[in-house]
């Protein structure tokens, strides 16, 4: 556990709740029409100017923006599905088993500070349990930016 704002995060059970996320993520179709539906469902219930990347592979299937977002939220849009490439989970995910074990970027060797991040917001797409792709959003604080995808794709996936 660390301290975060006065407040004790259980950084593991935090890690255990995002695992729990992947395994709805996993069942997410990841054909075009759904994930342009989703891509525009996250801007149309973003409480803020968001912007959206869907990749499969390294190739871009999806680039949306609402107007009062930047250059800025595109690059982290490009560092957060980096970071669920090369970790194999959640950018959130990162996020808490750094701070679970007292660790920073500079304490990982093949985490390049200009190619990868450690705050929430990409999420993995999985084909028959591989990860195949990402998703990342870029516009709320980072816990909020994951939380919005978990919810719009929890819609998805109980609509099947």
């Amino acid at each position: 556990m660390s301290e975060t704002g006065g407040a004790t995060m259980d950084h593991a059970a935090a890690k255990k709740a995002i695992e729990a996320n992947e395994q709805v993520l996993a069942r997410l179709p990841l054909d075009t029409t759904t994930l342009h539906a989703l891509g525009r469902d996250l801007l149309a219930n973003s409480p803020a100017p968001l912007a959206v990347k869907i990749v499969l592979g390294r190739r871009t299937v999806l680039l949306l923006a609402d107007a009062g977002t930047s250059i800025d939220n595109e690059r982290f849009l490009d560092l957060k599905i980096n970071t669920v490439f090369n970790c194999g989970h959640s950018s959130l995910w990162w996020h808490h088993h750094l701070r679970g074990t007292g660790r920073t970027l500079a304490d990982v060797a093949w985490a390049d500070p200009r190619a990868v991040v450690d705050v929430g917001g990409g999420v993995p797409l999985f084909a028959q349990g591989q990860v195949v792709g990402a998703l990342a959003v870029s516009g709320l604080p980072h816990e909020d930016d994951h939380g919005l995808i978990m919810a719009r794709v929890r819609s998805i996936v109980e609509a099947e």
